[in-house]
């Protein structure tokens, strides 16, 4: 079974890829399950397999404790990890039915990166796993944009340890958005002597990375990308070895 998990910043639609991603690839014939590890949504457009809120849910926390909402988020994640033996029970299960695993992590990027709890429950199906990392088209409005969020999902993947692939979301927004980063773009970035050093340094990390993987545009409205998507996610488990 191979598991996907679905990140990105907030509002970049994790949830509705989850949920259309899903249902592209079981119209394709494959067998999908679904994994919600967000415990603060209170609507979902797909129905869960796996549903952390069954144990845990932002809003019960806030209630018990009188804690506000980001208080809430931070201890719902802590609390996720004492149901890590459930999530792999349920995984060791699932790889007997499912092709396909597509897990929706929490709304607020920071609560997987920031928290060892939720690195933790990702690295228990490590060696299995990749990721998509959504950049949402409504957040890029300069160069200094996408510069950024090119970095964030190269620490992205640094940080989890797993292979990423990188998409620009809700793609059906900006049909002649600027995908690529020239040199001369990357230096224009700079204001001054000081921030010069920096854009260097950033601009030989990104340039590597821009050889390695293209980035596509994909829309779940329209479906626009989920071919593309599906052949990298598969180049990636034929390269790490999982040929299920």
């Amino acid at each position: 079974m191979r598991t996907i998990f679905v990140l990105g910043p907030a509002g970049s639609g994790k949830t509705t890829l989850t949920h259309k991603f899903g249902k592209y690839l079981e119209e394709a014939g494959f067998k999908v399950t679904y994994i919600n590890l967000d415990a603060a949504v209170e609507h979902l457009s797909y129905e869960p397999d796996f549903d952390i809120r069954n144990y845990v849910t932002v809003t019960k926390l806030m209630s018990e404790h009188e804690i506000g909402p980001n208080t809430a988020l931070i201890k719902s994640v802590e609390i996720m990890a004492k149901y890590k033996e459930e999530l792999v029970k349920f995984f060791s299960n699932a790889e007997l039915i499912y092709d396909y695993a597509i897990v929706d992590t929490p709304g607020q990027l920071e609560l997987v990166l920031f928290h060892e709890s939720a690195v933790e429950i990702i690295k228990t199906v490590k060696g299995r796993a990749c990721g998509i990392f959504l950049i949402p088209t409504d957040l890029l409005k300069t160069i200094r944009d996408l510069a950024f969020l090119k970095l964030l999902a190269l620490a992205v993947r640094y940080r989890l340890d797993i292979p990423l692939v990188t998409v620009l979301s809700k793609a059906d927004l900006a049909r002649e958005m600027k995908l690529e980063i020239t040199e001369e773009d990357f230096y224009s970035l700079a204001l001054d002597g000081v921030e010069m050093d920096l854009t260097t340094e950033l601009w030989s990390v990104l340039r590597k990375l821009e050889k390695r993987q293209r980035i596509i545009k994909v829309s779940s409205v329209t479906g626009e990308g989920f071919d593309d998507l599906h052949t990298i996610l598969y180049e990636i488990y034929c390269t790490c070895g999982d040929l299920t």
